[in-house]
């Protein structure tokens, strides 16, 4: 018979609760310790290259470690799921609490109500620290460790800084698409005031130079100010796509908030926004996908016969997440691109692994 009541059995869920958090904490532990090592050797040959400094290694993955954690902390959560309530599911204990009228609902809700809470943290997480250290750990990688680009001043929504042909202000540097959107180049006199704007909607680089498309100028003098519909004749952009690489604001160094005012300001400029669409919907589906990773994790151990030893549950695991980031990695750029709905690019994974944990729970009932 069940268990008459609520969903939410307080001595089952306590349990339930410790036995996950302590193994989703080793797991969380081990995914970062792999990740940093992975990629100090992968890049070690580079930090020999460049003769970087033991510091600016340790600085390096110091600031990147938030980004880390943000990126293992849903396959922690499988991997916890499944070596925590695997444990329980070998000690038949979920055979007792089924033949006790506990049902599959009543032992999943207190697990899915932690993982939503942590889907939350990572979220906010993402929105607070990651964001600057990200920053900080783009600028190391460019600035300290390659040596590459000009210093940029970066004022959350444009980038600024000094270029071989001026003050360069672009509203968003595009390296996939090899474009820089909404340009601006200005240039001074000997006595630094402003001689020159040179504006242009969009620069593209054709593997040789930059392509200006929409360009006018201003010049200015004492008589005042005369425009052109065209850039300066000779006019180039010394800088290469290589260059502008150094000075491009990746995604994680944006919060939710910064990425949507910023898309309002590109859609406002004409500026195609696909790109930082499906940025700014990943943003709230990848810390989600720790909802869903114990969405499927649970029924696959509360059974206790799918998933019961250790190297199964760690082999799960990591299928599963090499899944997740396959999809995720074959839907965004089809949202990049137009190809897909921006939404519908970034939640896609997210959805997919959704219907498949309600399927086994759903069948567990």
């Amino acid at each position: 018979m069940r268990v008459p009541g609520r969903l939410l059995l307080p001595v089952v869920g306590r349990h339930l609760v410790r036995e996950f958090l302590a193994a989703f904490a080793l797991s969380l532990a081990a995914f970062v310790v792999i990740y940093v090592t992975a990629e100090f050797f992968d890049r070690l040959d580079g930090f020999l290259r460049h003769d970087v400094a033991s510091g600016t290694i340790v600085r390096y993955f110091v600031f990147k470690l938030p980004l880390v954690v943000t990126q293992v902390t849903p396959f922690a959560v499988l991997v916890g799921a499944l070596v925590g309530l695997g444990l329980l599911a070998r000690q038949n204990e979920f055979v007792a609490l089924r033949a006790c009228g506990v049902s599959v609902w009543q032992i999943t809700t207190p697990l899915l109500v932690l993982a939503a809470l942590i889907s939350a943290g990572a979220f906010a997480w993402n929105e607070t620290v990651v964001p600057y250290s990200a920053h900080r750990w783009h600028e190391i990688e460019n600035l300290e460790i390659k040596r590459r680009g000009p210093a940029s001043v970066f004022a959350g929504r444009e980038v600024w800084f000094h270029g071989r042909a001026g003050f360069y202000n672009i509203d968003r540097v595009s390296p996939r698409k090899k474009t820089l959107w909404g340009l601006a180049v200005y240039q001074l006199d000997g006595d630094f005031r402003l001689a020159r704007l040179i504006e242009a909607d969009s620069a593209t680089w054709d593997g040789a130079r930059w392509q200006l498309v929409g360009a006018r100028t201003l010049e200015f003098a004492a008589d005042g100010a005369r425009e052109q519909r065209a850039a300066p004749p000779g006019f180039t952009i010394p800088e290469t796509l290589e260059d502008f690489r150094a000075v491009s604001v990746e995604p994680e160094e944006l919060s939710y908030g910064m990425l949507r005012r910023q898309i309002k300001d590109l859609r406002r400029k004409g500026v195609d926004t696909y790109e930082s669409l499906v940025d700014l919907h990943l943003k709230l589906a990848y810390p989600a996908a720790s909802l869903i990773m114990m969405l499927l994790a649970v029924p696959l151990t509360a059974a206790g016969t799918r998933v019961t030893s250790f190297a199964a549950s760690v082999g799960v695991g990591f299928a599963v997440g090499f899944a997740y980031f396959f999809l995720v990695a074959f839907t965004r750029p089809l949202g990049q691109t137009g190809s897909l709905p921006p939404a519908l690019a970034a939640w896609a994974a997210n959805a997919i692994f959704a219907l498949v944990g309600s399927f086994y729970l759903l069948g567990g009932e």
